[in-house]
């Protein structure tokens, strides 16, 4: 098993994996909660935000594969895991992450378009556009008080391939990053992750309040992970 940057040839694959890992996630019962009725629309919005993040600026996908005699995968190749992560801030370290290119911005422009038409015509039937954008609108600020962060925006893998050190070695690259730039590590995270993230290191460092009557979604907490030295210097979250 191996991990390496991901390529626009892989999105068919995480898309996949989403629906693997992210069935049952409460917060997608929040976002997408006619996922069951239309399981195809649901795979469908992950690819779309996969391949939106990995042309926007400041964001880093990777993927583990498979090798060739792994336990219980004969052939190698097949993508089993992914993170996404995004640099914020404005230091010289984050504008490394943050260069932009016109092929970028057209690729972008093309699928925000697409983007801006499902949510005006509710193509996607898995969705609730309410939920979707109040959740955004709730979480905006979840890390604001942190100006240099790195935050993990998603990590999945494969249910037949857990247990296996993939996820670790996929979080272990932004850890990497986090130490080199003197930064924290944000994420936000389901109950059933919860026990992984504190496992390795994070803390619990606020929540954020959905506020939704009609949903009895608890407050979603944020975790928080510092590089060595620099633990418990950005506090917690007001």
């Amino acid at each position: 098993m191996h991990t390496r940057p991901a390529t626009p040839a892989d999105f068919s694959a995480t898309a996949s994996l989403s629906v693997d890992c992210f069935w049952d996630d409460e917060l997608f019962a929040y976002t997408n909660p006619w996922r069951r009725q239309y399981p195809d629309h649901f795979r469908d919005s992950s690819l779309r935000r996969h391949r939106l993040r990995y042309w926007s600026p400041g964001f880093i996908f990777h993927v583990a594969v498979t090798d060739d005699g792994d336990e219980g995968h004969k052939e190698g190749g097949t993508v089993v895991g992914y993170a996404i992560w995004q640099r914020r801030g404005t230091s010289d370290a984050a504008k490394i992450w943050l260069k932009d290119s016109y092929w970028m911005l057209f690729e972008r422009l093309l699928l925000q378009a697409t983007e801006r038409y499902l949510s005006l015509t509710y193509a996607d039937k898995s969705i609730d556009y309410n939920r979707i954008r109040h959740f955004y609108a709730q979480s905006i600020d979840d890390f604001s008080a942190i100006p240099e962060l790195w935050k993990l925006k998603n990590l999945a893998v494969h249910p037949n391939f857990q247990h296996r050190g993939i996820a670790t070695s996929l979080m272990s690259w932004g850890k990497e990053q986090a130490e080199r730039e003197g930064c924290p590590i944000g994420l936000e995270s389901s109950e059933r992750a919860r026990p992984y993230y504190i496992k390795n290191g994070f803390r619990k460092y606020g929540t954020i309040n959905i506020e939704l009557r009609e949903f009895p979604l608890d407050d979603v907490p944020i975790f928080l992970w510092e590089p060595r030295g620099m633990e418990g210097r950005w506090g917690t979250r007001e």
